[in-house]
């Protein structure tokens, strides 16, 4: 059990308490099976405007992609995330969006070059269109805090990365990027090593 403390109505967490409760829903030994896992997967070129994409026979790593509604996850690890982890979706070529310790910001579209890991995935059910509706939703939520129950996946008042995305794609199109492999807890590597979606570039 997670104890806090609590004044003026505003939860305070402990460092310590923050990454017991991580690594209790997420173990450790599980993410990195899972993250084994994702990186074994194949390389598919990106989809076009209605929604269809086929392997990657040319390159192993893929190429990195700038559309708009891509999700982009990093084995990085975060001060004060999810631990191994973080997910954004591009809304530019040049930005994504994301949920930081600071609550859902934008930042750069630079992944490739700026993370030591980086995964692009598309999402198999979705058309162009949609996926850019999903990253203007996820757009429209910056602002809102950083939600640090990480099983609490459905607020909307708050967001954590991968919950972010998932929830960008569970709410408009009734597409769940969830494994349910940590329960309702959403961890980044999930939205790579699903069967919904598929993986345009590694790193």
């Amino acid at each position: 059990m997670v104890m806090s403390l609590v004044f003026g109505g505003h939860s305070l967490v402990s460092a310590a308490e923050k990454n017991i409760a991580m690594e209790e829903v997420f173990p450790n030994e599980q993410v990195e099976q899972i993250i084994q896992q994702a990186r074994e997967r194949p390389i598919y070129n990106d989809k076009d405007e209605y929604g269809h994409f086929s392997l990657d026979t040319t390159r192993s790593f893929g190429q990195y992609p700038s559309r708009k509604g891509v999700i982009l996850v990093t084995e990085d690890k975060y001060k004060g995330l999810i631990p191994t982890g973080h997910a954004a979706i591009m809304w530019s070529s040049n930005t994504v969006v994301e949920s930081l310790s600071g609550g859902v910001t934008t930042g750069a579209n630079d992944w490739n070059t700026s993370k030591n890991t980086c995964y692009a995935v598309g999402v198999s059910g979705t058309t162009e269109a949609q996926d850019r509706n999903v990253a203007d939703w996820c757009y429209k939520q910056i602002g809102k805090p950083y939600n640090l129950n990480y099983l609490n996946v459905s607020t909307r008042s708050k967001f954590y990365c991968s919950q972010l995305v998932w929830a960008g794609f569970k709410d408009n199109y009734n597409i769940n990027l969830n494994t349910s492999e940590f329960g309702d807890a959403i961890h980044p590597i999930e939205l790579v090593n699903n069967s919904i979606t598929y993986t345009i570039y590694r790193k």
